[in-house]
Protein backbone atom coordinates (compact mmCIF):
# COMPACT_ATOMS: atom_id res chain seq x y z
CA UNK A 1 0.00 0.00 0.00
CA UNK A 2 1.23 3.07 -1.48
CA UNK A 3 0.48 6.29 1.55
CA UNK A 4 0.42 9.53 0.31
CA UNK A 5 1.37 13.15 1.30
CA UNK A 6 -0.63 15.96 1.78
CA UNK A 7 0.16 17.69 -1.39
CA UNK A 8 -0.31 14.45 -3.37
CA UNK A 9 -3.57 13.96 -2.01
CA UNK A 10 -4.92 17.50 -3.23
CA UNK A 11 -4.99 16.22 -6.58
CA UNK A 12 -6.40 12.89 -5.94
CA UNK A 13 -9.49 12.47 -8.08
CA UNK A 14 -11.23 10.67 -4.91
CA UNK A 15 -10.05 14.00 -2.53
CA UNK A 16 -11.92 16.14 -5.51
CA UNK A 17 -15.45 13.74 -5.29
CA UNK A 18 -17.84 16.77 -6.43
CA UNK A 19 -20.91 14.33 -4.78
CA UNK A 20 -20.78 14.44 -1.47
CA UNK A 21 -21.66 17.75 -0.30
CA UNK A 22 -21.63 20.58 -3.79
CA UNK A 23 -25.63 20.88 -4.00
CA UNK A 24 -26.47 20.44 -0.25
CA UNK A 25 -29.20 22.95 1.25
CA UNK A 26 -29.24 24.64 4.45
CA UNK A 27 -32.86 22.78 5.20
CA UNK A 28 -35.42 20.81 4.02
CA UNK A 29 -34.21 17.94 1.22
CA UNK A 30 -30.62 16.94 0.72
CA UNK A 31 -29.63 19.40 3.71
CA UNK A 32 -27.75 19.89 6.81
CA UNK A 33 -30.74 20.36 8.43
CA UNK A 34 -30.93 16.76 7.49
CA UNK A 35 -27.13 15.31 8.84
CA UNK A 36 -27.00 17.52 11.96
CA UNK A 37 -30.97 17.87 12.54
CA UNK A 38 -30.86 21.48 13.19
CA UNK A 39 -31.96 24.49 10.75
CA UNK A 40 -28.79 26.42 10.31
CA UNK A 41 -30.72 29.57 9.31
CA UNK A 42 -32.93 29.21 12.62
CA UNK A 43 -29.45 29.11 14.50
CA UNK A 44 -28.05 31.40 13.32
CA UNK A 45 -31.10 33.52 14.32
CA UNK A 46 -31.01 32.33 17.98
CA UNK A 47 -27.21 33.22 18.16
CA UNK A 48 -27.50 36.92 17.08
CA UNK A 49 -30.18 37.62 19.41
CA UNK A 50 -29.14 35.86 22.09
CA UNK A 51 -25.48 37.22 21.61
CA UNK A 52 -25.79 40.31 19.37
CA UNK A 53 -23.35 38.87 16.55
CA UNK A 54 -22.75 35.44 14.94
CA UNK A 55 -19.54 33.56 12.76
CA UNK A 56 -20.55 30.28 10.94
CA UNK A 57 -17.49 29.05 9.25
CA UNK A 58 -18.81 26.09 6.60
CA UNK A 59 -15.48 23.60 5.72
CA UNK A 60 -15.68 21.81 2.38
CA UNK A 61 -18.53 23.84 1.57
CA UNK A 62 -18.81 22.25 -2.32
CA UNK A 63 -20.83 25.40 -4.22
CA UNK A 64 -21.73 27.68 -0.78
CA UNK A 65 -25.31 26.63 -1.63
CA UNK A 66 -26.23 26.04 2.28
CA UNK A 67 -24.25 29.46 3.05
CA UNK A 68 -25.41 31.26 0.06
CA UNK A 69 -29.43 30.58 1.68
CA UNK A 70 -28.34 31.18 4.84
CA UNK A 71 -27.15 34.61 3.73
CA UNK A 72 -29.85 35.26 1.76
CA UNK A 73 -32.32 34.92 4.89
CA UNK A 74 -30.39 36.52 7.43
CA UNK A 75 -30.04 39.79 4.38
CA UNK A 76 -33.91 39.48 3.87
CA UNK A 77 -34.25 39.90 7.60
CA UNK A 78 -31.98 42.96 8.14
CA UNK A 79 -29.45 40.75 10.15
CA UNK A 80 -26.43 40.59 7.79
CA UNK A 81 -24.77 43.02 9.86
CA UNK A 82 -24.96 41.10 12.28
CA UNK A 83 -23.22 38.13 10.47
CA UNK A 84 -20.08 36.73 9.09
CA UNK A 85 -20.57 33.63 7.41
CA UNK A 86 -17.08 32.02 5.27
CA UNK A 87 -16.79 29.00 3.81
CA UNK A 88 -13.44 27.11 2.71
CA UNK A 89 -13.43 23.94 0.07
CA UNK A 90 -10.35 22.55 -2.15
CA UNK A 91 -12.28 23.75 -5.33
CA UNK A 92 -12.98 27.18 -6.78
CA UNK A 93 -16.91 26.12 -7.41
CA UNK A 94 -18.75 28.19 -5.76
CA UNK A 95 -22.05 29.80 -6.49
CA UNK A 96 -22.04 33.68 -7.33
CA UNK A 97 -22.92 35.80 -3.86
CA UNK A 98 -25.79 37.49 -4.81
CA UNK A 99 -26.47 40.96 -5.12
CA UNK A 100 -26.79 42.50 -1.40
CA UNK A 101 -25.37 39.73 0.17
CA UNK A 102 -22.16 41.21 2.13
CA UNK A 103 -21.90 39.13 5.03
CA UNK A 104 -20.58 36.15 3.32
CA UNK A 105 -17.04 34.96 1.37
CA UNK A 106 -15.33 32.02 0.15
CA UNK A 107 -11.95 31.24 0.02
CA UNK A 108 -9.67 28.61 -1.81
CA UNK A 109 -8.20 26.31 0.54
CA UNK A 110 -7.15 23.39 2.40
CA UNK A 111 -8.46 22.56 6.15
CA UNK A 112 -4.87 20.92 6.54
CA UNK A 113 -2.95 24.20 5.79
CA UNK A 114 -6.14 26.10 7.50
CA UNK A 115 -5.12 28.69 10.61
CA UNK A 116 -7.64 29.61 12.35
CA UNK A 117 -7.27 33.48 12.92
CA UNK A 118 -10.81 33.81 14.83
CA UNK A 119 -13.28 31.82 16.70
CA UNK A 120 -16.18 30.61 15.21
CA UNK A 121 -19.74 30.41 17.00
CA UNK A 122 -20.96 27.66 14.34
CA UNK A 123 -18.29 25.43 12.80
CA UNK A 124 -19.81 22.97 10.25
CA UNK A 125 -18.05 19.52 7.99
CA UNK A 126 -20.56 17.75 6.18
CA UNK A 127 -18.81 14.84 4.70
CA UNK A 128 -15.50 16.47 4.45
CA UNK A 129 -13.07 14.87 7.42
CA UNK A 130 -13.45 12.08 4.75
CA UNK A 131 -11.23 13.19 2.18
CA UNK A 132 -8.74 14.86 4.35
CA UNK A 133 -5.17 13.23 4.81
CA UNK A 134 -4.59 14.20 8.34
CA UNK A 135 -7.78 14.05 10.03
CA UNK A 136 -6.38 14.45 13.77
CA UNK A 137 -4.46 17.95 13.01
CA UNK A 138 -7.55 19.21 11.39
CA UNK A 139 -10.16 18.34 14.06
CA UNK A 140 -7.41 19.51 16.74
CA UNK A 141 -7.67 23.09 14.52
CA UNK A 142 -11.86 23.08 14.72
CA UNK A 143 -11.91 22.32 18.04
CA UNK A 144 -9.83 24.69 19.56
CA UNK A 145 -11.59 27.70 16.87
CA UNK A 146 -14.90 27.43 18.44
CA UNK A 147 -15.99 30.02 20.72
CA UNK A 148 -16.79 29.73 23.95
CA UNK A 149 -21.07 29.53 22.99
CA UNK A 150 -20.45 28.26 20.13
CA UNK A 151 -20.60 24.11 18.68
CA UNK A 152 -19.22 22.32 15.99
CA UNK A 153 -21.06 19.87 13.68
CA UNK A 154 -19.24 17.14 11.40
CA UNK A 155 -19.14 14.10 9.66
CA UNK A 156 -16.73 11.76 10.65
CA UNK A 157 -15.76 7.87 10.86
CA UNK A 158 -13.37 6.45 13.56
CA UNK A 159 -12.63 3.42 11.14
CA UNK A 160 -11.09 6.11 8.43
CA UNK A 161 -8.23 6.47 10.87
CA UNK A 162 -5.74 3.87 11.20
CA UNK A 163 -3.28 4.27 14.30
CA UNK A 164 -0.45 1.83 14.70
CA UNK A 165 -0.46 0.37 18.00
CA UNK A 166 -3.51 1.69 19.48
CA UNK A 167 -6.95 0.03 19.22
CA UNK A 168 -10.20 0.57 17.47
CA UNK A 169 -11.74 2.86 20.87
CA UNK A 170 -8.38 4.64 21.26
CA UNK A 171 -10.41 8.29 19.63
CA UNK A 172 -13.78 7.34 21.31
CA UNK A 173 -11.86 7.64 24.53
CA UNK A 174 -10.46 10.75 23.44
CA UNK A 175 -13.46 12.24 22.37
CA UNK A 176 -15.21 10.83 25.73
CA UNK A 177 -12.26 12.42 28.10
CA UNK A 178 -12.30 15.77 26.24
CA UNK A 179 -16.44 16.23 26.66
CA UNK A 180 -16.73 15.52 22.35
CA UNK A 181 -20.05 13.54 21.60
CA UNK A 182 -19.33 11.35 19.08
CA UNK A 183 -22.57 9.18 17.69
CA UNK A 184 -21.08 5.55 16.37
CA UNK A 185 -24.12 5.00 14.09
CA UNK A 186 -25.35 8.27 12.31
CA UNK A 187 -20.91 8.76 12.65
CA UNK A 188 -21.99 12.90 13.62
CA UNK A 189 -19.00 14.71 16.25
CA UNK A 190 -20.46 17.47 17.88
CA UNK A 191 -18.75 19.98 20.38
CA UNK A 192 -19.92 22.73 22.46
CA UNK A 193 -17.28 25.25 23.63
CA UNK A 194 -13.61 25.04 22.86
CA UNK A 195 -11.28 22.04 23.37
CA UNK A 196 -7.69 21.87 23.09
CA UNK A 197 -7.19 18.30 21.67
CA UNK A 198 -3.87 17.03 21.52
CA UNK A 199 -4.20 12.77 20.10
CA UNK A 200 -0.38 12.69 20.41
CA UNK A 201 0.16 10.68 17.25
CA UNK A 202 1.97 11.45 14.15
CA UNK A 203 0.70 11.43 11.04
CA UNK A 204 2.44 9.10 8.34
CA UNK A 205 0.18 9.18 4.94
CA UNK A 206 -3.01 8.66 3.26
CA UNK A 207 -4.66 5.85 1.10
CA UNK A 208 -6.68 6.99 -1.53
CA UNK A 209 -7.58 3.76 -2.81
CA UNK A 210 -9.40 2.55 0.51
CA UNK A 211 -12.75 2.09 -1.21
CA UNK A 212 -16.11 2.98 -0.25
CA UNK A 213 -16.98 4.14 3.52
CA UNK A 214 -20.04 3.92 5.45
CA UNK A 215 -21.15 6.47 2.90
CA UNK A 216 -21.10 4.28 0.13
CA UNK A 217 -18.75 7.02 -1.88
CA UNK A 218 -15.05 5.99 -1.84
CA UNK A 219 -13.06 7.77 0.71
CA UNK A 220 -9.48 8.42 2.51
CA UNK A 221 -8.09 5.79 5.01
CA UNK A 222 -5.58 8.35 7.25
CA UNK A 223 -2.34 6.43 8.92
CA UNK A 224 -0.67 7.52 12.39
CA UNK A 225 1.84 5.94 14.42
Amino acid sequence: MKLLSESALITSAIVANNRMNRERNASGVNSYEQEFKFKPEALLAAYIQQYGYVKWLDICCGQGKALIQAASQLAKNQLQDKAALSGMDLIDGFWPVPDGVNCLSFAIQSAVSWEPSTPYDLITCVHGLHYMGDKLLVLSKIFAAISENGVFYGNFDVNSVIITGAGKDYLKKIFRQNDIQYNARTKVLHCRGPRAVSFEREYIGADDQAGPNYTGQEAVTSYYK
